[in-house]
């Protein structure tokens, strides 16, 4: 018995050391991210990005893709893959956000608190590692980077997008933005990917109004006969759910 204790702890310590190498989100303060990928070492999936976009912004944007493109339109259960490397524990629990902390952390994405006392650079590349989206919010509010959507804002490629309630929530789930499509006006086409749509990850393809007639009804279909983006959902997930803004990631 005296030689099988030891063992034993060795064995434990080394469990415990194999699952903080792999989830070390949990680490309070946030751990620093992963570095990123160098430019072309990541599937572009034909995606443009804009001239000035950070290289961690896009890689973010890639890593959601890839993800995506392992998974499309896959049921996953509600303790996954991306639940246990953040929670360390098979909960079941909504993972919207912690799908874009995962993708963030994989890129170099700089991760925060919402209470984070100190103000970032102006060129930071960053998002809220808070599995709650109303602290996600509060992060970016923090740090003068939130745009509301209710406000005329406009979003960008590797902007994360935060959608509400009408009645209820402002903060029920968010998305990261992968391609934006002006067409005039206040009007943009946005293409997103989602974790936890329906406990899935999803590509959706929608317009935005970002002045719309009526407030809080911003986001509407694309029809039909002008849908170009392939293997994405092109119906609106809620029809009462609108835009409540976006976290600029980067500036």
């Amino acid at each position: 018995m005296r030689r099988v204790l030891p063992i034993l702890l060795a064995a434990l310590l080394i469990c415990a050391c194999a699952v903080a190498d792999t989830a070390p989100v949990r680490m309070d303060p946030p751990p620093q991210s992963e570095p990123t990928q160098a430019e072309g070492e990541l599937a572009s999936y034909d995606l443009e990005f804009p001239a000035d976009m950070p290289l961690e912004a896009r890689n973010f944007v890639l890593q959601a893709r890839a993800q995506f493109e392992l998974h499309p339109f896959e049921k996953l259960p509600k303790a996954n893959e991306y639940t246990y490397w953040y929670y360390h524990d098979k909960r079941e629990i909504g993972w919207c956000s912690v799908f874009q902390i995962w993708c963030a952390y994989h890129s170099g994405v700089r991760l925060i608190h919402y209470n984070l006392k100190e103000q970032l650079p102006e060129d930071a590349v960053f998002t809220a590692m808070e599995g709650r989206v109303g602290n996600v919010y509060k992060a970016f509010d923090k740090q003068g980077r939130w745009l509301s959507g209710t406000e005329g804002a406009v979003p960008r490629p590797g902007y994360v997008v935060i959608y509400g309630v009408r009645g209820s929530t402002p903060y029920t789930h968010i998305a990261i933005v992968e391609s934006v499509t002006p067409l005039g006006g206040s009007l943009y086409e946005l293409t997103t990917v989602e974790g936890n749509i329906n406990s899935t990850i999803k590509r959706m393809n929608y317009r935005y109004d970002a002045r719309p007639a009526q407030p809080y009804y911003n986001m509407s279909v694309v029809p039909e006969a002008e849908i170009t983006r392939q293997n994405c959902q092109y119906t609106l997930q809620k029809n009462n759910w609108y835009i409540t803004g976006f976290g600029a990631t980067w500036l």
